[in-house]
Formats: C-alpha cells, structure tokens, sequence
C-alpha cells in the first residue's frame, strides 16, 4: 500500500520552523548551531556553499530545497584574498569561490575595514563581504591616498574613491537589518 504525499506545510508554520532553526555565525564567520560551533569540514562547507539572501532581503542558508534564516553578527562572507587578473580584480571568498571585485562596491567601515559585496550561488542576490587581513593587504598595492586625504583605488587609468561609509555622507547601512534574532 502507497501512502498519498504529505500536504503542504501552512505557509505560516513553515515560516515559524525556518525562523526555529538556532544557526548563526559569528562576527569571526564561525558557524554555531544552538551556540555549538559547526565542526564538521563537510557540514561546515555546505553550510557556507548555501549562503544566499532570501526574498526579503534576510540571511538564509539553503540545502537542497529546503532552507533556513541564519542570524549573522557580521557579513556572512570574509574575503581571503585579492589578485588581479588582467584589468579586474578577483577575490576569494571563504565558501570556496574567487569571484571579481566589483570595485565600485568596495567601502571602509570605520574601526572594521572594508567590506564589499559578491553575488550569491543560488539567487545571485549580493551577500555582505568583509575583507580579512590578508585580503586587505593583498589589495593594498592598488591603494593611494590622493589630493583630498581619501583612498583611491587605482587600476591602471581607473580610479575609485573608496568611502568610508556604504555611501559617503551617509552613514553605512547593514545590508541585512531585519537578521533573525
């Protein structure tokens, strides 16, 4: 005997369940599932693999089909690295991926350092990057400081001017302000 599929979950209940899930990472982009740090090198990966920005703008982590909201202390991607490659830079992220800087995205966080964005795997959507100590060294050769005191970025006849705010004259907004807690 085969038993019929299970209706659909209310969309109300799912929402509670995903919101349930006690997954977070730390400000450092350490995992911790009910503040246990995630150990495991393979769940750990897929978690950051699923990394994605859901439809309202939250922090989510996908596995398969299903998913969840993350609460992030920070960004929820470090930049571990910066190369250039011809004309563009490129940089590593800790989910494994090199990615292009998109330069014009790139912004200093007073007290924190910089921060960027990169598209996600699933939806593309931009997730926060804050570059490590490595990555921000690693950039430092394409850095001056010009005429007005502010750091330019400088690739080859280009330049961009990097604010020290999301948008300068404003202060930085946090790309994920709604971040379950």
């Amino acid at each position: 005997m085969t038993l019929p599929p299970p209706a659909p979950l209310d969309p109300a209940i799912l929402e509670r369940l995903r919101r349930g899930v006690p997954l977070r990472m730390t400000a450092r982009g350490e995992l911790r599932f009910d503040e246990q740090p995630v150990t495991h090198p393979r769940v750990r990966r897929a978690l950051r693999e699923g990394l994605d920005v859901s439809d309202s703008g939250e922090p989510i982590v996908r596995l398969g089909q299903q998913w969840c909201y993350l609460t992030v202390d920070d960004c929820p991607l470090r930049a571990t690295a910066v190369t250039r490659e011809g004309d563009r830079l490129q940089m590593r992220l800790d989910d494994g991926r090199w990615v292009a800087l998109a330069v014009a995205s790139v912004w200093s966080e007073p007290d924190r350092g910089l921060r960027s964005t990169a598209p996600s795997r699933h939806s593309g959507r931009a997730l926060a990057v804050r570059f490590d100590n490595r990555a921000q060294m690693d950039l430092a050769p394409w850095l001056e400081i010009d005429d007005d005191d502010r750091v330019v970025l400088v690739l080859g006849e280009q330049r961009w001017v990097i604010p020290d705010a999301l948008h300068e004259g404003e202060p930085a907004k946090d790309l994920y302000p709604h971040s379950p807690s």
